[in-house]
């Protein structure tokens, strides 16, 4: 067990790429050149909006169980489903985190929509997304050079909600962290700020970074199915 390792980000550090938005505004490809005209004007008018802070904390002491395709961490038993089980099992410690854009970009977009620019506000809930994914994939990065110096891999992140791992089970995953950094989940483990994200990062000499294996996975409506493959390693 270690400290809790937290990140307070500025955007300016983070390489954010308006093409990201491409697929959940319709594109197979890249956007045409007006619809990014549209995103970039988005992003410069809520460059002020974000409040980016994430961090993980890391646990020993774990038990598989084969057959219930579960991880008990700390006497706490997540039943991760099959497919990220698989990805986990050879860990020897798990990375909990949790990362979030703030509230202040989901305000600006609710403020958008109800003043007749719909639009703007969409695109603004979008970016949101891509900012807090382009958050976590900095901590993650920073995790696996720390593991790395320690001649340790880790495993791609894994959520609840995600590869058939229930929401509820946020609920267990945040009773484990010393600090959410003011991320609130609700009854039903919803996240407040709702551009947060939380889950699981397998860690041990033995593990693999495999890409996201979508084609087992049968949820439609999922970030990490635009995800290119990341070169974090």
């Amino acid at each position: 067990m270690t400290a809790f390792t937290q990140f307070n980000i500025p955007l300016r550090e983070l390489a954010v790429d308006p093409q990201a938005a491409a697929p959940m505004l319709g594109y197979d490809s890249d956007l045409p050149e007006d619809i990014l005209a549209m995103v970039r004007e988005v992003m410069d008018k809520t460059t002020d909006c974000y409040d980016i802070r994430g961090g993980y904390y890391i646990l020993d002491g774990l038990t598989f169980d084969n057959d219930e395709h579960s991880l008990l961490v700390e006497g706490t038993n997540f039943q991760t489903g099959k497919i990220i089980f698989h990805q986990l099992k050879h860990s020897e410690q798990v990375a909990l985190f949790v990362c979030t854009a703030g509230v202040g970009i989901e305000k600006w977009s609710k403020q958008m929509m109800t003043n007749n620019d719909p639009l703007a506000g969409f695109i603004a809930d979008i970016m949101g997304g891509v900012v807090v994914e382009a958050a976590i994939d900095k901590i993650q990065q920073s995790l696996s050079n720390d593991m790395k110096d320690k001649g340790l891999k880790i495993t791609n992140r894994y959520s609840p909600g995600y590869c058939g791992w229930q929401t509820a089970e946020q609920h267990k995953l945040f009773a484990l962290l010393p600090d959410t950094l003011g991320i609130r989940l609700t009854e039903s483990a919803l996240m407040q700020p709702v551009k947060s994200v939380s889950g699981i990062i397998g860690i041990g000499a033995n593990v693999q970074f495999n890409p996201y294996t979508c084609r087992l996975c049968e949820a439609t409506h999922c970030v990490y199915r635009y995800k290119k493959v990341s070169s974090i390693r």
